[in-house]
């Protein structure tokens, strides 16, 4: 892999300005940015929406909380933590999802990926006007037993984000910008709030290209960063380890922890393809933001055949 060289470097630029709906995209090797490119309207400040990649560093920062002892351990029922799931009125396998169910997206939680929920965007005036986004959550018809089926399930990322809070006593984008992003270098965000004021969970985040790269350096590193740890190694090692087999939205790709797995690499993913990409094997990791949109980019194809292919 030698992903530097000049005729790499060419092949690669010219293929992304092909590619017109690909916003930013940024090489890392060995820790060091070796390629950056951002179309002409794009500046290497600018704060991308990352959409769905929001959930990787949700699994993170659980990551963060497990090693400062603010978490139980991830087989602990999340109503031990978020008093709302304790309510006798809602369906009683809701007191059984764990913050590992909710970590595999297998919560049992029916959803259909298919199905745009305004309500899962941003702050919603269904919510606003006095139904409660957790009651709604967690009302929701089952499709299957907690633990036994993965269901991409945007809603119930929101429980963690609440867990996180109540561990804690910090809203998730506080506590993500205390124990992952000042000690990463990471001075410059943004991540929406609710109708109450809690952090959304599925996405919402925003983050520049090279920050986002380190997030996936640290992934990288097995959770230490410039030698200081801030996630512990084993959890890291479950998190990139298959969980479950995966389904929609990535067909092709298997899950751990909030994150994909594919067999040289393994990523976060939103909406519009917005990744932050490691491959461990070529020590490599790439950050890559789209137009908000469902029109095809390439950009994994555009990964293997110019960043891990390249010779």
């Amino acid at each position: 892999m030698t992903v530097s060289s000049d005729s790499s470097l060419a092949s690669m630029r010219q293929a992304l300005t092909q590619e017109n709906g690909v916003r930013s995209f940024v090489v890392a090797r060995d820790d060091v940015i070796v390629f950056e490119h951002y179309r002409h309207d794009v500046e290497p400040e600018s704060l991308e929406n990352i959409n769905s990649v929001t959930k990787s560093v949700v699994g993170l920062a659980v990551g963060a909380a497990r090693r400062e002892g603010a978490l139980p351990p991830l087989d602990t029922p999340a109503s031990r933590l978020v008093p709302q799931m304790r309510d006798a009125a809602l369906d009683p396998r809701v007191r059984r999802i764990t913050l590992q169910h909710l970590l595999t997206m297998t919560s049992g939680f029916e959803w259909d990926p298919s199905v745009i929920d305004d309500c899962v965007l941003g702050p919603c005036e269904r919510f606003a006007s006095g139904e409660s986004r957790l009651r709604f959550i967690l009302s929701r018809p089952f499709a299957s037993e907690p633990g036994t089926r993965f269901q991409y399930d945007s809603h119930a990322v929101q429980l963690l984000s609440a867990a996180l809070e109540y561990a804690t006593g910090r809203t998730l984008a506080d506590y993500a910008r205390d124990t992952l992003f000042a000690p990463l270098g990471i001075d410059t965000s943004d991540w929406i709030a609710d109708e109450e004021g809690h952090t959304f969970g599925g996405r919402g985040l925003m983050l520049r290209p090279r920050d986002m790269i380190r997030l996936g350096l640290l992934i990288m590193h097995r959770g230490a960063w410039r030698g200081v740890r801030l996630i512990d190694e084993s959890f890291i090692g479950e998190a990139i380890s298959v969980q479950s087999e995966g389904g929609p939205p990535m067909d092709d790709a298997q899950y751990g922890y909030l994150c994909w797995i594919d067999p040289r690499y393994v990523f976060a993913a939103g909406y519009g393809e917005q990744f932050i990409f490691v491959a461990p094997r070529e020590r490599i990791v790439v950050a890559a933001t789209c137009e908000n949109d469902d029109a095809p980019k390439n950009v994994r194809t555009l990964l293997a055949r110019h960043v891990l292919n390249a010779s």
